[in-house]
């Protein structure tokens, strides 16, 4: 079955469907166009691809079309590379599983569709006398298919483990936005996927059978069914049945307003409203239909006929063998009163009226009087005379889908964060505010131009730089922090958002001074930070254990003595909080002599390191750390100050006069994962990193700065949510307001994942 998709006869046949259908490309922007040009070659990739394992989709382009009122649904775009192979599995795999689907099921298959489904309901009421029904739909049902359920089901079904991890790539495989913003597709199969309506009939087809087995009426249209019943009893059997096997083994959801009527009462089903035995168009479809006509005409100047025609067309081919003759003529007439209020408004620039005519004849109009004589039909509604008025065969490996799709889910994060942060590291640059960008221009040159709707924060690390008063007004507005940090990695200065404190968080902060919260947070902070050093090295013990006899050999003491030192601090008590802080620092000391012994280890076949210096260090080790804690600094200060925390009320370090001692506090959960890592991560692929007159040089503070940053847009996941690491230290920062304010009753460090 693989190797059938893999064909290269059947790629070409998947890519003649894709060209002929020629629908909106993905995330790549490559139109069918585009691809005809080098077909052949695209085609010879995609085989040796597939073979090979090394397919990967790429990511859904999420949009989002209107659905009901103040509703809409979410559509993934497949580039059109995708959609061939999409569509080569298709092609393959709906004949085995088409001949297991009953006839009761009419949506997405040949020879089936809406007309019939509504016309056997029809016959079920006016021959088999079924006079009591229940019309059922399935909560958000392509959204909330399980994976594991849908994927054992295909793989017993298929047998094929290519093909079906090849599927799972498809289902699993997440969406980006405009902005590049990664979201993952955890359950639900994608609309706007070729394969996806054949998985849903297939993922609901046990119903189907359950049903017929029963001996119940039923009639399915995707997630939209009815179920009748001769008797009131039977039709309430029906439902209660396809609840147990809805919620029960398919694990969906039932909307609630599904309930058994009869027949005389009138009931609706995929809009049509039958009452009598007669067909019409429920009154919030007929509204739905205009709104589809209105947004269809469009809103520019010129009426979009295409667009019009298609969805005048697409009205035909349900509505109008369904509906009676009266609805029709209603409709057409919508049509028309939208066109002529249309052209009315453009009174300034009329164009010839028979030439707009000619173009309004182009549109299919529904009743079949309008039809026979349609020219004197739109004459007389629009109008129109001379004058002018209006305006117009080979081994394969099989595809990770797990791996496929994590692998495009981390190339889109890094895409998306890319545009996150300005980070300025060369003199004489002059940044600026254009529209809804940010610009930086070298000499009146544009260097680079930044979108307003990422971006998070500007970082100034050079001397000599500009700054508008428009972008720093643009940059207060939209929240973007500046942070301007000196050669020694201090920062110096902050632009950020006038955000004042809060008096109640205040005065919170100062009660925990007497309340025992400030001895708890002492605690927490200190526990949190022993954990993190512990977990850092657990971290690098994967990679190095085996490679460096000496970090293998104090490896195991340094875990149990670290285990040691956090039971201490968590079990240590006092009534002096200056007092229990000395003996908290006393701990907090040795622990971290032991990690700088073990980090000293690890790193010193690359580079000398005698231990850990704060002010003053004239080492590279010791210079790239205090530099990538000033940048770590500026963000915790902003969490802190968005979370209307006072930052000179601290509790690990004594408050002092107007140091902000409450961000060295809460920095301490945050030192390894955040700079400690990248560091050692540096000097162990032998970056080119230097000094220069006892200071970092410029390229040295580039590189760290950058993976720095890079380190805080990067996502983990925190809380069973995948945040971006500077969101953590936000969320740090208001959980601490919360536990100070009485919101939370506690207080949990960050501790990170090794």
């Amino acid at each position: 079955m693989f190797d059938s998709i893999c064909n290269k006869d059947t790629l070409y046949s998947a890519w003649l469907r894709v060209k002929e259908k020629n629908t909106a490309g993905g995330i790549d922007n490559k139109t069918v166009q585009d691809y005809a040009v080098t077909v052949d070659r695209n085609l010879d990739e995609l085989v040796n691809q597939l073979l090979s394992g090394a397919y990967m989709q790429l990511p859904y382009r999420e949009v989002f079309i209107p659905k009901k009122q103040n509703e809409k649904r979410r559509l993934g775009l497949l580039t059109v590379n995708d959609k061939i192979v999409q569509t080569a599995v298709n092609m393959v795999v709906t004949p085995l599983i088409e001949r297991t689907f009953l006839n009761v099921s009419y949506a997405y298959r040949n020879n089936k569709g809406a007309v019939k489904a509504i016309n056997r309901v029809q016959h079920l009421i006016n021959n088999q006398k079924y006079i009591w029904l229940a019309s059922c739909d399935i909560d958000n049902f392509f959204d909330t298919i399980p994976h594991e359920a849908l994927f054992g089901k295909l793989a017993s079904f298929l047998k094929s483990p290519g093909t079906v991890e090849l599927i799972r790539m498809f289902v699993t495989m997440g969406r980006v936005n405009k902005q590049y913003q990664w979201k993952d597709s955890k359950k639900g199969v994608p609309q706007g996927g070729v394969i996806s309506p054949l998985l849903a009939n297939f993922y609901l087809s046990p119903l189907d059978k359950a049903m017929v087995d029963k001996g119940y009426g039923f009639v399915r249209y995707s997630d939209d069914f009815i179920l009748l019943g001769q008797t009131e009893e039977e039709a309430k059997k029906a439902l209660e049945d396809a609840t147990k096997i809805i919620t029960r083994q398919l694990q969906l959801a039932l909307n609630e307003d599904g309930k058994v009527v009869s027949v005389n009462e009138g009931f609706e089903f995929l809009g049509i409203y039958f009452k009598n035995g007669l067909l019409d168009l429920s009154e919030k479809k007929y509204k739905r239909l205009v709104t589809k006509i209105v947004e269809a005409v469009g809103k520019n100047p010129e009426i979009d006929v295409s667009k019009l025609r298609e969805t005048m067309q697409g009205i035909d081919n349900f509505y109008a063998k369904l509906v009676p003759q009266d609805k029709l003529k209603m409709l057409d007439d919508e049509l028309l009163t939208i066109i002529r209020s249309k052209l009315d408004l453009e009174k300034k620039n009329r164009k010839n009226g028979e030439a707009i005519l000619k173009t309004i004849q182009d549109i299919p109009l529904l009743a079949e009087s309008h039809i026979i004589n349609k020219s004197s039909y739109i004459r007389e509604q629009l109008a129109v005379n001379q004058n002018d008025r209006f305006r117009k065969e080979r081994k394969h490996k099989i595809i990770r889908s797990r791996e496929a799709v994590l692998s495009r889910k981390h190339e889109y994060q890094k895409l998306e964060s890319s545009g996150f942060n300005i980070v300025v590291t060369q003199p004489g640059l002059i940044l600026g505010k254009k529209d809804k960008s940010v610009t930086v221009k070298y000499h009146g040159q544009l260097v680079k131009e930044v979108p307003l709707i990422n971006l998070k924060n500007i970082t100034i690390l050079s001397e000599g730089v500009s700054l508008s008063s428009n972008l720093i007004r643009c940059s207060s507005e939209q929240q973007v922090p500046i942070d301007f940090i000196g050669k020694d990695g201090l920062p110096y200065a902050q632009i950020i958002y006038p955000t004042f404190f809060s008096a109640e968080t205040g005065r919170a902060q100062l009660e925990a001074y007497n309340n025992g919260k400030a001895f708890m947070l002492v605690k927490l902070f200190v526990y949190g930070k022993i954990n993190n050093q512990t977990n850092l090295m657990k971290y690098y013990g994967k990679y190095y254990l085996s490679r460096n006899e000496e970090f293998k050999l104090h490896f195991s003491l340094f875990i149990d003595t670290m285990k040691r030192y956090m039971d201490e601090a968590i079990n240590l008590t006092g009534d002096d909080l200056d007092i229990f802080r000395q003996k908290m620092f006393a701990v907090e000391g040795q622990a971290s002599a032991r990690y700088w012994e073990m980090v000293g280890i690890l790193i010193r076949p690359k580079v000398p390191f005698d231990g850990r210096r704060n002010q003053g260090a004239t080492d590279l080790v010791n210079s790239m750390l205090n530099y990538g804690y000033g940048i770590l600094y500026a963000r915790v200060s902003e969490a802190l100050i968005r979370a209307r925390l006072n930052p000179c009320l601290s509790y690990l370090h004594k408050p002092e006069g107007k140091r902000p001692s409450l961000v060295y506090d809460l920095i301490e959960e945050f030192r390894q994962q955040t700079v400690d890592r990248v560091v050692i991560a540096l000097i162990m692929k032998n970056k080119q990193l230097k000094m220069e007159n006892n200071l970092l040089d410029e390229m040295t503070r580039r590189i760290l700065a950058q993976k720095i940053i890079d380190r805080l847009n990067n996502h983990e996941v925190f809380k069973n949510k995948e945040l971006h690491f500077y969101e953590i230290t936000q969320q740090q920062a208001i959980s601490l307001s919360k536990y100070l304010d009485g919101s939370s009753d506690k207080y949990k460090p960050y501790i990170s994942k090794w």
